[in-house]
């Protein structure tokens, strides 16, 4: 009786087991077949083509904007500001006074110094008369005449140091800003401001370094702004023929036409490096990096069966050069080829895609 009992017992159990097995076996298939329906992963892109094209390999140094027509104005003597005939900022005629220091003690020296030749003049003409009859010496004549070189002399030197009280512009051009007013004492050398001509001509002077690259005169240049934006080209027009011994470096001077450029003014200098490569570009999007570098995806075919048409195929690349929205680059790429552009971070090697439409760039 004992083992009849046990025997059900564990028929009931080995009946109870395969019942919930053949029940979670179902529900593992059901789910199986569910997950099977799912579609596979793919992600959304935009394409474009990679394009053939042309790459110099440049380098960005450092110039400043000179003007050729700008003069810093400044007192070439001491004394008092008695007339400022411009403001700030105003457009000086060319020979016009800027500046003028009291001279009224120098001009009262000068004509008692003309009134002094004037007399000695008045009597070397009356003792040349009297020269004629024998009436007066040699020796008075010539002592009239030295007098009267040397009054001349004088009124000379007065005439130098009259001039430099009064500073003309020598050219045409716009003042900047000063701090004196009338009545200000400046002192020899004093700065009063700045004169920068109408010329709309601009003069970059830069810095070569050594090996860097051989600038000769006639050569082209590009010049950007500080922040990059392009401002045009510019011719070289003078080329140092030496090394400065400090920093190994060689003065180069280009000309353009750019009025919008301040005197001063800091701006880069694009200067081809090697010769121009034939390279294709793509947009800046499409070029991903991971540990073992730069690279693309190229968007080909799928096989027949696939859920979707297309595949991403990673293809390795070598960036060569870059613009503000376009990458330059040489490897396993073929001009015309399909490159994933916009989601492009999204995909990996051999993953589905689906391309939008309308949204490509090129």
């Amino acid at each position: 009786m004992k083992v009849g009992s046990w025997f059900l017992t564990g028929i009931a159990c080995a009946v109870v087991t395969a019942t919930l097995a053949g029940v979670k076996f179902l529900q593992i298939s059901d789910a199986m077949a569910l997950m099977e329906s799912f579609p596979p992963p793919s992600e959304s892109v935009t394409v474009t083509q990679a394009q053939a094209d042309t790459w110099e390999p440049t380098r960005l140094l450092s110039g400043t904007v000179r003007s050729p027509e700008h003069l810093v104005i400044s007192a070439e003597m001491a004394g008092r500001v008695v007339e400022l005939p411009f403001e700030s900022g105003e457009v000086v005629p060319e020979g016009a006074a800027v500046l003028v220091l009291f001279d009224d003690d120098l001009e009262a020296q000068r004509t008692a110094l003309q009134a002094d030749l004037n007399l000695v003049d008045t009597q070397l003409e009356r003792n040349r008369t009297l020269e004629a009859d024998s009436l007066i010496s040699q020796d008075q004549l010539d002592t009239l005449k030295a007098r009267s070189l040397s009054l001349k002399a004088q009124i000379a030197v007065l005439d130098a140091r009259l001039s430099r009280m009064m500073v003309r512009a020598p050219f045409k051009g716009t003042l900047g800003i000063y701090p004196q007013r009338l009545g200000d004492l400046m002192r020899f050398g004093e700065v009063l401001t700045t004169l920068t001509g109408l010329n709309p001509s601009r003069w970059i002077d830069f810095k070569v370094p050594q090996g860097l690259a051989e600038i000769r005169v006639g050569d082209t240049v590009q010049i950007r702004d500080i922040s990059g934006e392009a401002v045009g080209p510019a011719e070289v027009i003078a080329v140092s023929d030496a090394f400065a011994e400090g920093t190994r470096t060689y003065d180069v001077r280009a000309q353009l036409a750019a009025s919008a450029l301040r005197h001063g003014a800091l701006v880069q200098v694009a200067i081809r490096t090697a010769p121009t490569e034939n390279l294709m570009s793509v947009p800046a999007r499409s070029v991903r990096w991971d540990p073992k570098g730069a690279h693309t995806f190229v968007i080909v075919e799928a096989e027949a069966d696939a859920y979707l048409p297309y595949r991403a195929s990673l293809r390795r690349v070598e960036v060569r050069g870059e613009t503000a929205d376009r990458f330059y680059i040489r490897g396993e790429l073929n001009p015309g080829d399909q490159i994933a552009d916009q989601g492009a971070f999204k995909l990996q090697d051999d993953a589905l895609v689906r391309i939008q439409t309308g949204a490509a760039e090129g």
